[in-house]
């Protein structure tokens, strides 16, 4: 149960740093340090994460901040799960 509690800790902390990147670069150095990491994830996460971050450059060098932002913040979703999931089967 203690690890249970530190888990779902770590993952509220993590959300709330993920939240506080103020720009879609900020976020894109995030998600690279996340990557690098190389976090096991179903193939459907991966599939999903390579389209948000296709996007979010895309839109990036169109100038489209906000929607950047938005698709680098689903990309930090995926990349957060896979963080707990990995935490998570390490604790047990």
């Amino acid at each position: 149960m203690k690890r249970t509690s530190h888990v779902v800790g770590l993952s509220i902390a993590f959300a709330l740093a993920a939240c506080s990147a103020s720009t879609p670069q900020d976020q894109l150095a995030a998600i690279d340090k996340l990557v690098a990491k190389n976090f096991p994830m179903a193939e459907q996460q991966r599939t999903d994460l390579d389209k948000y971050l296709a996007d979010g450059k895309s839109l990036l060098q169109n100038g489209k901040e906000a929607e950047a932002s938005a698709a680098f913040g689903e990309a930090l979703k995926i990349l957060k799960l896979a963080e707990d999931a990995d935490l998570y089967n390490k604790s047990d």
